[in-house]
């Protein structure tokens, strides 16, 4: 059980490198095909290419690091992962503003802000998002 979660955490974290990949590829060909001065319009672009990574995130985690069943409620998963994202996203900001405002160094906090956020997904990934379901025996009546 323990080499399976281990397992796990280190296909989480690749497919995080994965989506930040993703999420990043985007927002640069989206800036380079229609520059523009507007911060407005890099803001969006920012959150769609996020939800670009989000979107693969959601796929690759459910196919490859949980292995989920392909017939289980998709829609409610992907729901869930979006509210889990959206929370750790939040945490890792509020986490950014906290430490800078205790001096903390940049660096230290940006990785510290990163592992908060990281350890939320992974572990509301693993218990609610992608929960494998009991399958409870149906016993016939005698």
């Amino acid at each position: 059980m323990l080499n399976e979660n281990i397992l796990q955490l280190g296909k989480f974290a690749l497919v995080g490198c994965i989506n930040t990949f993703i999420d990043w590829a985007v927002y640069f060909t989206i800036i380079k095909i229609f520059p523009s001065e507007s911060i407005l319009f890099y803001a969006i672009a920012k959150g769609f290419s996020y939800f670009c990574g989000i979107v693969n995130s959601f796929f690759l985690n459910r196919c490859w690091t949980f292995k989920a069943s392909p017939v289980d409620n998709v829609k409610g998963r992907f729901l869930k992962f979006t509210v889990v994202n959206t929370v750790g996203l939040g945490i890792n900001s509020i986490s950014v503003y906290i430490l800078l405002n205790l001096n903390i160094s940049q660096y230290i906090t940006l990785f510290l802000a990163t592992s908060f956020a990281f350890c939320f997904n992974f572990a509301l990934s693993k218990l609610w998002v992608f929960r494998k379901e009991k399958i409870i025996a149906k016993t016939t009546g005698g």
